[in-house]
């Protein structure tokens, strides 16, 4: 009997010692389970910036991080590289070797792939980027009429830049008195659509068949008092001995004027509120005289006509 408990004692012993060798491998699992997904995280980063590679603890990114063609690039390196030499490419070819953490002035074009590397092959990193596209800007424009008031159409010619030399398209929204009419989106802006007092404006927005720059807005421009302008033209034949002549007036923005006469001949007289001139040629010497004619609005602009009048002696 007691042969057999000391048997039993050993086979529980044998027992219990397998069970605590099963115990490491399944710790060794969660182990390389954890790896695994540290080694995923990795590849997934990397695939991120699948361009970059670095060794010994040396890292290098190009600001900016989204170059266009315009951009001056810069190596921010990170860690001790195996030595300070700093080699620039552009699309493979070697544009710059040397110290210099910076690449400037050099003709990049969108889509071109920049590189860079630094250190050595133990100590050091690489890394890539793509130009992306440069964004066309409007710098200027130009005007026409120089001088706007109501009922005169107004255009614009916009003068834009685009670092790659793309050709440059305009869309235009007019604002008048700070609102956006959405009929006014050509380059012309109809008199029509504004008075004595309103102001003016236009936003454009370039584009480069690719992306859409930065809009431009022009300032706000107040538009002033027109300055009445005498239209009729003088009789040019007298076929009686009373003289007269109907001035007649265009001013977008007012319809009652005063009329006076600058210069004149003795008894030649006109309406202040109509603009009728009358002139009595009875005993007139003959002889060539002027008119000079002055018209003022209710502001005070005025416009003026002048022209020559010829009396000959009676047959």
């Amino acid at each position: 009997m007691y042969f057999i408990r000391l048997l039993l004692l050993l086979f529980c012993a044998v027992a219990l010692a397998a069970c605590s060798e099963e115990t490491p491998e399944k710790t060794t699992l969660v182990t390389q389970t954890s790896q695994k997904g540290e080694t995923s995280s990795s590849i997934k980063d990397n695939q991120s910036e699948s361009t970059s590679s670095g060794s010994g603890g040396v890292n290098v990114r190009i600001l900016p991080e989204s170059p266009t063609s315009s951009d001056c690039l810069q190596a921010a390196i990170q860690g001790g590289p195996g030595s300070k030499n700093i080699v620039w490419k552009v699309n493979d070819e070697i544009v710059s070797t040397g110290t210099d953490p910076q690449l400037c002035n050099v003709s990049f074009k969108r889509n071109d792939t920049v590189s860079v590397e630094v250190g050595t092959l133990d100590k050091g990193a690489q890394v890539s980027v793509s130009i992306g596209n440069s964004l066309p800007r409007v710098i200027d424009i130009s005007s026409t009429p120089d001088e706007i008031f109501a009922g005169v159409d107004v255009s614009v010619s916009p003068v834009a830049e685009d670092a790659d030399d793309d050709d440059v398209s305009f869309t235009y929204q007019w604002l008048v008195n700070g609102a956006a009419d959405p009929l006014l989106t050509e380059a012309t802006l109809p008199g029509n659509k504004f008075s004595k007092g309103d102001t003016i404006q236009v936003l454009i927005v370039p584009n480069d068949f690719f992306e859409d720059g930065p809009t431009y807005e022009s300032y706000a421009q107040l538009v002033p008092n027109a300055a009445p302008m005498i239209i009729s033209e003088p009789p040019q034949s007298i076929s009686s001995l009373d003289y007269r002549y109907q001035v007649e007036v265009s001013d977008p923005d007012d319809s009652q004027f005063t009329y006076r006469l600058d210069e004149a001949p003795d008894g030649m007289e006109i309406d202040p509120a109509s603009g009728l001139i009358r002139w009595s040629l009875a005993d007139i010497v003959p002889g060539d005289y002027t008119i000079a004619i002055i018209v003022t609005d209710p502001e005070g602009a005025e416009g003026a006509q002048e022209y020559s009048l010829t009396l000959g002696a009676p047959e």
